[in-house]
């Protein structure tokens, strides 16, 4: 029995592993600390700092690619969540920009992880219409709405069994729920601002 060569081969692979492991955890909260700084870019309109950490990312982005690509039945789980807060941010700068969402088969981001991330986005572009109309400014609102709207009913279309979507049937749930506030919200502000308009005009007819 040759067990003492069988074990060194078992541990010098699983060493690799472990070291490949430990780096994409490291690229991973890279990733989702640099999308989280750059949502905030795009709230506080600071959009060069935005396009800085995209392309930070998208690098990023590659070098775990190409660890997982070593061992992808171990690694590419390791993808879900960093993919997730990618395509949210992608997706959020082009709703707000008014741009065409970019495909996940452009970005080399798992479809699953892609939509998971698309269903992010609805809370984030209510968050964006808050402050559109804590700040007075009601010209896009139902802009958002309606995107929030296409993104959730698009979504809701995906009828595949949740071993395959993950926990995308929930993140559309809240999806609606969020949909709903923000409907509600939208709707008191822009009468608000048609009365105060009203307001205003019988103010100077006086």
């Amino acid at each position: 029995m040759k067990l003492n060569k069988i074990f060194t081969e078992l541990n010098e692979s699983l060493e690799k592993l472990d070291k490949d492991r430990e780096s994409l955890l490291k690229l991973s909260r890279i990733i989702i600390r640099n999308c989280s700084i750059a949502i905030k870019n795009i709230h506080r309109k600071e959009f060069s700092q935005y396009h800085q950490k995209i392309l930070n990312i998208q690098k990023i982005h590659k070098d775990m690619l190409l660890l997982v690509s070593n061992n992808p039945g171990v690694f590419l789980k390791y993808l879900k969540t960093p993919e997730q807060e990618y395509t949210e941010a992608l997706a959020f700068y082009a709703v707000i920009s008014k741009e065409p969402l970019p495909l996940p088969s452009d970005l080399n981001i798992d479809p699953i992880n892609y939509a998971l991330g698309l269903a992010d986005v609805i809370g984030e572009l209510r968050r964006y219409a808050l402050d559109n109309i804590r700040n007075s400014i009601v010209d896009d609102l139902n802009y958002i709405l309606e995107c929030m709207d296409d993104i959730y009913t698009q979504l809701f279309s995906i009828d595949f069994p949740a071993g395959l979507t993950k926990d995308l049937r929930h993140k559309i749930d809240q999806a609606r729920n969020i949909i709903e506030k923000t409907r509600g919200d939208v709707s008191i502000s822009l009468q608000m601002n048609e009365l105060k308009q009203c307001l205003e005009n019988s103010e100077k007819n006086l």
